[in-house]
């Protein structure tokens, strides 16, 4: 097969990597070809749309524009194009549009509730965003992939086939860490993802806050801007692809607080999984997936109301017996459950079906 990949952002985003890139290897190794289309490199876009101002994202968005025209060439002739979120980030889906007219065997790929409006982003250019895209793309392709049951819910409603993949975890790459039990050392609370959602940590920040007069505590946060809050003991860390196995190993306990809203319920637990992969313990809210990737008291903990946060928190704290058998558990199941071998055969059979002579539309 030739498969197109039309991913959404950058590879330094986490689903391209992991949703795109570790899947393309094995199709590759296997025979297959795989054209990964990017909208830009990192650099490119560090440079021009992370810089201050409007002018350089202005710039950006055309240089995207520009790229995203030529690498249609790669579209005629292909046995699928698969759609990782939109090809380019505002407006209507003109260019999906085009890839349909010069090819039908397409698939599309979720992993977050992108219908919804995101919960912390105030950009002026969300107005320009297409929350319709998902139903719109329903239309056109033969099949999804869904990162979750809530997303691949949302898709068959609009009348795609779909079936959930997880973001999975790269056991190779995501080692045991090894356990450090130094005395009175600060145990260190790790928190990574985009900086958009650095408000979800508000939430138990107070609870954090509490715990830090009793414990030796540290916050360490690793992200594209810093955060900040009063009575907690913070570190950050700018996020960088190499030091990416580095946050979720150097913290003791991962954090994932979510709102229970529509978008986050459409999350896939990803950070979650990050630090499981690696045998970090975890105290989640239990918000959509997260409920299903861990078992409480086992693979980790779900906390919800303030009290909860903080009763998960200081067992975990309190006890560093604890903190590593929880983790060591968490990787066992992470491997059995969520590795990317486990469900390459599953990702592979997708295309192989979209693929298909005379199927869908």
């Amino acid at each position: 097969m030739k498969i197109v990949f039309f991913a959404c952002e950058t590879r330094k985003i986490a689903a391209i990597r992991y949703r795109i890139e570790s899947f393309a290897r094995l199709l590759e190794a296997e025979g297959h070809t795989c054209v990964v289309c990017t909208p830009a490199s990192v650099r490119t876009k560090e440079r021009l749309y992370e810089s201050p101002g409007r002018a350089g994202k202005l710039a950006y968005l055309f240089w995207v524009l520009l790229r995203r025209l030529f690498q249609l060439r790669h579209v005629p002739g292909a046995d699928v194009v698969f759609f990782r979120g939109p090809v380019f980030p505002y407006g209507p889906p003109v260019l999906e549009r085009i890839i349909h007219r010069l090819n039908k065997h397409l698939v599309m790929d979720l992993d977050d509730a992108i219908w919804e409006r995101p919960a912390f982003v105030h950009s002026p250019f969300v107005r320009f965003m297409d929350f319709g895209w998902t139903v719109k793309m329903a239309k056109w392709c033969r099949h999804a992939v869904a990162g979750n049951e809530v997303i691949k819910s949302y898709v068959e409603r609009a009348g795609c086939p779909a079936t959930v993949i997880p973001t999975c975890i790269d056991m190779d790459l995501h080692r045991q860490k090894d356990y450090d039990t130094t005395p009175e050392r600060p145990v260190v609370l790790g928190w990574t993802g985009l900086s958009d959602n650095l408000g979800y940590l508000d939430r138990i920040a107070p609870v954090i806050t509490s715990l830090s007069e009793r414990y030796p505590l540290e916050l360490m946060i690793s992200t594209a801007k810093p955060y900040h809050s009063p009575g907690i003991s913070i570190r950050n860390r700018r996020w960088t692809m190499d030091e990416e196995i580095a946050y979720l190993t150097e913290a003791d306990i991962g954090l994932m607080p979510l709102e229970d809203t529509p978008r986050a319920r459409g999350k896939c637990a990803f950070k979650a999984l990050q630090y499981m992969g690696v045998g970090t313990p975890v105290v989640l809210s239990p918000v959509g997936m997260n409920r299903d990737v861990v078992e409480d008291g086992v693979t980790g903990f779900l906390a919800d109301a303030p009290e909860e946060w903080r009763d998960r928190l200081e067992r975990l704290i309190a006890d560093a017996g604890l903190r590593e058998r929880m983790g060591r558990a968490s990787r066992r199941y992470i491997g059995a459950q969520f590795s990317i071998t486990a469900w390459y055969p599953v990702f592979k059979k997708v295309l192989e079906d979209a693929g298909r002579p005379g199927k869908g539309a």
